[in-house]
């Protein structure tokens, strides 16, 4: 079993402003998995059940951390617009997770963990036998 690595996250512009989100994002043995909570912007007191999200490895195209001076984003790029068509705030198979500046080293560890277990995926895919051989 690997190591479970998380980080939290928010989504500042769900439903056009009118919402935002709050929630973990884990690393496991099977892929990235969130865990996320809706509440309006407003007040801050109607909230959503907690809900969550399993994106295997298999389904994630690409990641990238944007660590500059004033943001800290997580960008998942996914293969397929299905994986995450009920989460708020994706746009064309792609999530943004915008993480705290207070979070930064414990996001490049998060974004390092990813990228390792990621690599470690792709290349146990392509070492199995038979995979890319011709019938």
């Amino acid at each position: 079993m690997a190591t479970r690595i998380s980080i939290p996250f928010t989504l500042p512009e769900v439903y056009h402003g009118l919402a935002e989100a709050h929630g973990r994002a884990h690393v496991d043995d099977f892929g990235l998995h969130i865990e996320y909570r809706v509440e309006d912007a407003v007040f801050g007191v109607l909230k959503s059940r907690i809900r969550e999200l399993d994106i295997p490895f298999d389904d994630i195209d690409d990641i990238r951390l944007i660590d500059g001076w004033f943001r800290c984003r997580l960008v998942v790029q996914l293969h397929s617009l299905h994986a995450i068509a009920d989460f708020p705030a994706s746009k064309s198979g792609r999530l943004e997770l915008k993480l705290k500046r207070e979070h930064r080293q414990r996001a490049r560890e998060f974004y390092s963990h990813l990228s390792l277990r990621l690599s470690e995926e792709r290349l146990r895919h392509l070492e199995q036998p038979g995979e890319w051989e011709d019938n």
